[in-house]
């Protein structure tokens, strides 16, 4: 299977990786005629962590050797942790920018159960969910099931338990999610939408937690991956 992919996974890392910039974080996408944007998205370039991190491990084990790919990643992880102003486009009201770093693998261990713990009051709704966005009563599922697994990476089992529970009223009788609910009106938003994105996250929330099929540790059990080696940045924050 590896090596019917490989030609996929490639040349697709060295298309995101042709984004990055000196500092380290990655350009959210491309213009149509090939020309970069101008902005990096903290969220999108620690979800890379976790995807380049599984490509330089699928590299190793076919035999191809790509040190520059560890190289990038060590960069990425870097600037995903440390936040140097400039690198990302302000989006701190959103909780996919609190918990991604962790969820991504950045920020590990000790330090990740404190960077969760240190906005959790801004975005958790006790029993209810977590809020899309910090200054809106809105949880939405999706959110809610990423936020359990980044805590299940952290080592947080229980709160990652309790979060995940707090999407079964979001779940309809034919087995579809709603995208979030908004409190304490309860209503639908957006009206009665269940998004499929929203379904794929419960899912794999659920598999996380309960090591239900062979795939269940890819987000939360990162011992078979290599190391991501630490660097010195690139650019630092006074240039």
């Amino acid at each position: 299977f590896l090596e019917s992919m490989w030609s996929v996974v490639e040349p697709a890392i060295d298309f995101v990786l042709d984004l990055q910039t000196p500092r380290g974080e990655i350009l959210w996408a491309r213009h149509e005629d090939g020309t970069p944007w101008s902005f990096a998205l903290l969220t999108g370039s620690a979800s890379i962590c976790h995807s380049l991190r599984c490509a330089v491990a699928v590299a190793e084990e076919m035999g191809h050797e790509r040190p520059d790919w560890e190289l990038s990643l060590g960069h990425l992880a870097h600037v995903v942790r440390t936040r140097p102003e400039g690198a990302f486009t302000p989006k701190d009201r959103w909780a996919m920018d609190w918990y991604y770093p962790v969820l991504g693998g950045a920020i590990t261990g000790a330090d990740a159960r404190r960077h969760l713990a240190d906005r959790r009051h801004e975005f958790v709704m006790e029993g209810r969910g977590v809020r899309c966005v910090s200054d809106k009563d809105w949880a939405t599922a999706a959110e809610t099931s990423e936020c359990a697994i980044a805590h299940q990476l952290a080592g947080d089992h229980q709160i990652a338990m309790d979060l995940l529970a707090t999407t079964t009223p979001m779940r309809r009788d034919d087995g579809r999610y709603l995208t979030g609910i908004v409190y304490p009106d309860l209503v639908t938003f957006p009206d009665n939408e269940c998004s499929t994105y929203t379904a794929a996250a419960v899912v794999l929330a659920s598999d996380a937690l309960s090591s239900s099929s062979p795939a269940s540790g890819i987000f939360v059990d990162h011992s078979t991956l290599p190391d991501i080696i630490n660097v010195e940045p690139l650019v630092h924050e006074t240039d």
